[in-house]
């Protein structure tokens, strides 16, 4: 056998070594490619999150409440600095405290993280220098309003929703993270390259509030001028779309409590006479009563069973009528009005309009509120609940209970959130009015709401009365309770109005604690009421219907009828003041209120001295007074303010019964609508 030369061994190596080189080349390339393109992506390419922007809040007519907007976070590396005194000049310009920017100048220093957001602007002359880089970041801009703030929520540092809309909307209001990839050369250097692809950030969604820019800002600032008037150690508004169940405006104030929560939504109280309506709503669906019917008061002192001490009225009568009950907030008559209806009956009459259950606000922590089941009654809870007592109601619930008196008779589930915007403009959610169940039937509602008309008409809600527009409303004074028994002195004062009464648009809640002085919810949140309708009707858009109001506009009332309530401060301790059975919601005196400035929450509660006092009408029988001169709403109040209920009757002329005839309180006095 010849021996293989040289050159066929070497030839034979090479083919050898050529296939195994293909061999090595097909595994890397086929069976271990995604191993190894992996490991130069690690090598080659570096990535970054993308942090996305949070969806915008906005009001209804699109205002901007709150945002996101791009920062960029810098960290240094002092020893690639390559111009350290530019760097140390553009730190100081930035606001960084001096020891900040010595420990990022410090080349002792590997990486120094500023620990600080940067507007772009501010960034990009720090960026230019060799040594500073840049991250982007989002920071969230939250309205500066208190009350605003309250209800959109706050998010921390980390990008975290802690509380209000931004907790309740979170998974609505986040985006979606993107990623930034780019090349890596072998010193570390980073560049930009078209094969590779980055993951642009995708915005979240954008919520739209009902709340009316205008509204919440007239009423922060009637709520905070009243609390500086009365001296209350806090307070609720709440503003309400009657038809809708919208919530126009939504604002609360606690002293020593400066965030946290909506304590209108969070915190119950014992609403007191407002609650006095819906007693009077269900006995008339009944037909256990009419508003003509005369009920015997006792001269106002009354003991209801089970009771240690009497109940007591502060208008003392023999006889009210009623309609006059409410209108002068009467407990004695209520009470005794409440002893026709069951345990269950009175329970169902309230938890019908929404009393004890949550009314389904899209919130965090929104209390259910307290209303006691029959079977835990004692013998003293139904006149205690004909007064507005042991039980709890947050703001909302009352305002949405007097929604259904408002539009009619339907219990609206309250709304915060209009619409919901994908980042593209497309709409994803949008309200719809939702009727929970009829409370009552229209009849009913249109009977109170005059009734309410009449309380602030000749009542104890005059404070409230404006000089172009009808406005219904219910005064409510109650002990405070802290959870052992009543605080000595101090109260919560509350006044719902219905506005325009005829056909509402908006129903306005105002709450305070602990007013000092005059203290009653006629003298002190009457008039804040009343500020908030003013000052909305003097605004640009306030969710008004203009033209519906001109229709319904009347011409403004002579001067000598022009007349606010107010009480006037009592010099005695308050610890003396009446018991919780006695308190009563109306006026001690009343004052001529004609050449008084009464755009503000200040020009009214500043009329309490130097008046001389306007007596009270009697309670007993009373002469019809003559009213033929007098134009037709100018005539309806002197009626009104006689003491009699008044009925329009088309055709007709004069008053039935005639002028000078003696007639019970309360009694119906048939007035011709022709003149």
């Amino acid at each position: 056998m010849i021996p293989p030369s040289r050159i066929a061994i070497i030839q034979g190596a090479l083919m050898v070594f050529a296939i195994l080189l293909v061999g090595r080349a097909a595994e890397v390339q086929l069976i271990q490619r995604d191993r190894w393109a992996q490991q130069a992506d690690r090598q080659q390419v570096a990535a970054s999150s993308l942090p996305a922007p949070r969806g915008s809040i906005l009001d209804a007519n699109g205002e901007i409440l709150a945002e996101s907007r791009e920062m960029i976070e810098l960290a240094v590396a002092p020893r690639e600095v390559s111009d350290m005194e530019a760097l140390r000049r553009g730190l100081a310009r930035t606001g960084l405290s001096a020891s900040t920017v010595k420990r990022a100048t410090d080349t002792g220093n590997r990486w120094v993280e500023l620990r600080r957001r940067f507007l772009p602007e501010q960034a990009a002359p720090l960026l230019a220098i060799r040594g500073v880089h840049g991250s982007p970041a989002i920071e969230r801009v939250s309205p500066a309003a208190e009350g605003l703030r309250r209800i959109v929520g706050v998010i921390d540092g980390d990008g975290k929703a802690i509380d209000g809309i931004e907790l309740a909307l979170d998974s609505m209001l986040q985006g979606t993270q993107g990623r930034s990839r780019y090349l890596r050369d072998a010193r570390g250097g980073s560049f930009d390259s078209p094969s590779v692809e980055s993951e642009q950030p995708r915005p979240g969604n954008s919520v739209v509030l009902t709340l009316n820019h205008a509204l919440q800002d007239i009423s922060e600032h009637a709520l905070s001028e009243a609390m500086e008037k009365t001296g209350a150690t806090g307070g609720d508004i709440v503003v309400l779309d009657p038809h809708t169940g919208e919530i126009l405006a939504l604002v609360s104030k606690r002293e020593g409590r400066s965030a946290g929560g909506v304590p209108a939504l969070t915190d119950t109280y014992e609403p007191g006479s407002t609650i006095k309506p819906f007693v009077a709503a269900r006995l008339l669906m009944l037909g256990r009563t009419n508003i003509e019917e005369m009920i015997d008061v006792h001269g106002g002192s009354y003991m209801a069973p089970g009771r240690r001490t009497p109940i007591r009225d502060t208008h003392r009568a023999e006889s009210l009528s009623v309609a006059d009950v409410l209108r002068f907030s009467s407990n004695v008559g209520i009470v005794q009005l409440a002893e026709r209806l069951t345990p269950r009956e009175q329970f169902e009459a309230l938890r019908d309009m929404g009393f004890g259950v949550s009314t389904g606000l899209a919130f965090p922590s929104e209390a259910s509120g307290v209303l006691p089941r029959p079977s835990h009654w004692s013998l003293t809870t139904s006149a205690a609940l004909a007064m507005g007592y042991e039980m709890g109601t947050t703001p909302l619930q009352l305002a949405t209970a007097y929604a259904a008196i408002a539009n009619g008779g339907e219990l609206l589930e309250p709304a915060l959130v209009r619409e919901i915007r994908a980042p593209d403009g497309t709409i994803l959610y949008t309200h719809q009015t939702r009727v929970v169940r009829r409370v009552m039937p229209e009849s009913v509602a249109a009977t109170l709401r005059g009734l309410l008309l009449a309380v602030v008409d000749s009542g104890t809600g005059r404070s409230a009365t404006l000089s172009t527009y009808d406005v219904g409303g219910k005064s409510g004074t109650a002990r405070l309770s802290t959870g052992r028994g009543y605080e000595a002195g101090a109260y919560t004062a509350s006044f719902v109005a219905v506005f325009p009464a005829e056909a509402p648009q908006l129903v306005v809640l105002v709450k305070l604690d602990r007013p000092e002085g005059a203290y009653t919810g006629g003298a002190t949140a009457g008039p804040v009421s009343r500020a908030v309708l003013e000052a909305a009707l003097a605004a640009r858009d306030a969710a008004l219907d203009r033209g519906d109001l001109i229709r319904r506009a009347r011409p403004a009332r002579p001067a000598d009828l022009q007349v606010a309530t107010v009480t006037r401060v009592r010099a005695e301790n308050p610890a003396s003041r009446r018991p919780a059975d006695d308190i009563g919601d109306e006026s001690e005196s009343s004052i001529d209120l004609a050449n008084v400035d009464s755009t503000s929450v200040s020009s009214i509660f500043d009329l309490t001295a130097g008046e001389p006092p306007i007596a009270e009408p009697a309670m007993g029988p009373r002469t019809v007074p003559d009213v033929t001169d007098l134009p037709l709403r100018s005539a309806v109040r002197r009626l009104h303010a006689a003491g009699f209920l008044v009925r329009l009757v088309p055709g007709a002329s004069g008053t039935i019964p005639l002028a000078g005839t003696v007639a019970p309180a309360g009694s119906v006095v048939r007035l011709g609508a022709t003149r």
